[in-house]
């Protein structure tokens, strides 16, 4: 038989004993079975006990997780509603209500619901309509049908979002945002904003849910407000009296069936804004099946260990020793911080396991030095950072002691130091968007002059070769641009309507290689100048003399009759290196 003389199956025998009682014994290989199957018994106690703890474990993070996306639901849709009633809030301060103009007021509502893509309707104490924008001003006007949300208004004084109701203009299904409108001291009205139909869905639609999870909206009477599945079937529709009776509380979990008979785990989170429930659940089959396919995996892998670890036991001293001893001197060789090299064994495993520690090894110590390197262009960041602060503090300073000087009083202080910090602003932001990089002279003209033009009637022309500008170029001469921005809108063109400003900028040469930048602004149409100011504030400082001084250059005021003209010339070497954009 040869070779296979040496090997024998797992076999059982009896011996009788010097006693005279027959005794069992057993073959090498079954001996060591029984002691790997002992072996493995508390590891599969242990592993019983583990799964169960996984199993509560993945479910209760599965629930954690669903309130999660709840709450963040929940945060989407306050946001939304909060919008709502930020812009009725914004309507409702006309002074058109302060004086009970309603026809004026009409007309202002009228024009903000078509920015605001929906519709205004203001309410008398009573309940009567004055003013609703969905029908023309000389149309009669019935009584609101939401009488509860209305009277909430009244008896709190404070905002509300209405539940939905059928309304009785539009008659359709609908919900308001209110907000009472106080004029002297008391409520007079209340004004209501009726957002476009699927606003609430488009926030619902908009949010991120895992496969297979649903979300929806539930008023304070139980109806669906939105829902992500069958939303045109169930819009309206209440929710069971038991399941919405059991949405208590500011937010919760339960347990319940869906309109598909499905047993579906939910989430349920409460509206700060409202008195309504978002909603998000999930079937249980789509919420536990990754812990499902866990327990199936752990039970098959047990029963296969169960299975093989007896042949195993058979080749375990035999395969282990060798690669074993080595790959524990790789280890410590690792853990050391010191270079692993793992001679390749007969044992695959081992080899793998020896090469990924080699490989381990190896990319530890490219990410030291990857850190290490990090660590350096950090402490760089820092400190340009601390630098740039430094100099933005430093400007700040002197605007504030300057604006100081020049104001007659702490009013006029704070209206006018407000808005240079909003130019210096202004600059400082397309430079933190241009990542300080240079910014483009007709960018930094149009963020200054934006605030004092207006878009639909253009009165300012510019004109000039692209040119980027270094930070602090671009910071003063932006103070100097709104510091004449402002002079104009007070007491120049830009006081006017046919009043025009033209702001130009261009090269010339002064010498071999060497140019100046020259900046104009000319003003035009505006109030006939008689005289040239005699007073000189802060602004007139920055205009003639602080602007020409940080760009060592020199600039020039031109009181003309037909409006102001200032010049600016400063050597390209003052402007922080600028270039032509898209020529370096």
């Amino acid at each position: 038989m040869g070779a296979l003389e040496h090997w024998q199956v797992p076999r059982m025998s009896f011996l009788r004993g010097p006693d005279g009682l027959l005794r069992r014994e057993y073959s090498l290989a079954a001996l060591l079975g029984i002691v790997t199957l002992v072996s493995i018994l508390p590891f599969l106690l242990v592993g019983i006990y583990g799964l169960a703890q996984y199993v509560a474990g993945e479910r209760a993070d599965q629930l954690d997780r669903m309130a999660e996306y709840t709450k963040s639901l929940a945060g989407s849709l306050d946001r939304e509603l909060s919008d709502q009633l930020e812009t009725t809030d914004v309507v409702a301060a006309s002074r058109h209500l302060a004086k009970g103009d309603l026809s004026d007021f009409g007309a202002l509502a009228r024009d903000a619901a078509l920015k605001a893509h929906g519709h205004f309707v203001l309410v008398a104490p009573s309940g009567q309509q004055l003013v609703n924008t969905r029908l023309a001003a000389d149309v009669s006007l019935p009584h609101t049908e939401d009488m509860e949300s209305l009277r909430k208004v009244l008896q709190t004084g404070r905002p509300a979002v209405s539940e939905l109701f059928i309304g009785a203009v539009s008659n359709q299904l609908l919900y308001v945002a209110r907000v009472p409108v106080e004029v002297g001291g008391e409520i007079r009205y209340v004004l209501s904003f009726e957002p476009h139909g699927s606003a609430v869905l488009d926030v619902v639609q908009q949010t991120y849910l895992p496969d297979g999870w649903r979300a929806s909206v539930i008023d304070g009477n139980g109806r669906i407000v939105a829902r992500t599945f069958r939303h045109e079937e169930l819009y309206g529709k209440p929710a069971t009296r038991e399941f919405f009776t059991r949405l208590a509380g500011p937010n919760g979990i339960v347990e319940s069936t869906d309109l598909d008979g499905q047993e579906v785990v939910a989430s349920y989170q409460r509206s700060a804004l409202s008195n309504w429930r978002i909603l998000i659940w999930a079937p249980k089959s789509v919420l536990y099946a990754g812990t499902y396919r866990v327990v199936l995996l752990v039970v098959g892998l047990a029963a296969l260990t169960v299975l093989v670890s007896f042949a195993a036991a058979l080749l375990a001293g035999r395969v282990i020793g060798g690669p074993a001893r080595q790959l524990l001197g790789s280890a410590r060789a690792l853990g050391e911080g010191n270079p692993v090299h793992f001679g390749k064994t007969h044992m695959q495993e081992a080899n793998v396991v020896g090469h990924a520690l080699a490989e381990a090894s190896r990319n530890i110590a490219a990410r030291e030095q990857t850190l290490r390197k990090s660590e350096q262009h950090t402490r760089f960041l820092m400190r340009e950072l601390s630098h740039r602060a430094k100099n933005l503090l430093a400007v700040v300073q002197a605007i504030a002691r300057q604006t100081g000087r020049s104001a007659e009083n702490i009013g006029e202080f704070n209206e006018r130091l407000g808005e240079r910090l909003a130019g210096l602003a202004r600059s400082h932001d397309l430079l933190v968007k241009k990542s300080w990089e240079g910014v483009p002279i007709a960018e930094l003209v149009a963020a200054q002059l934006a605030p004092f033009i207006d878009t639909d009637r253009p009165r300012v022309a510019t004109s000039g070769p692209p040119l980027l500008l270094g930070a602090e170029a671009a910071q003063s001469l932006g103070m100097a641009l709104h510091e004449l921005a402002t002079n104009a809108s007070k007491h120049g063109a830009l006081s006017v309507p046919a009043g025009r400003v033209d702001i130009e900028w261009a090269w010339h040469a002064v010498a071999d290689d060497v140019r100046h930048l020259q900046v104009r602004w000319k003003e035009s149409n505006g109030p006939p100048v008689t005289a040239t100011p005699t007073r000189k504030g802060f602004g007139h400082a920055v205009i003639e003399g602080m602007a020409a001084a940080s760009l060592d250059g020199t600039a020039k005021l031109d009181w003309r009759p037909e409006g102001l003209v200032w010049t600016l010339d400063a050597p390209e070497s003052s402007l922080g290196e600028p270039s032509e954009e898209g020529n370096g």
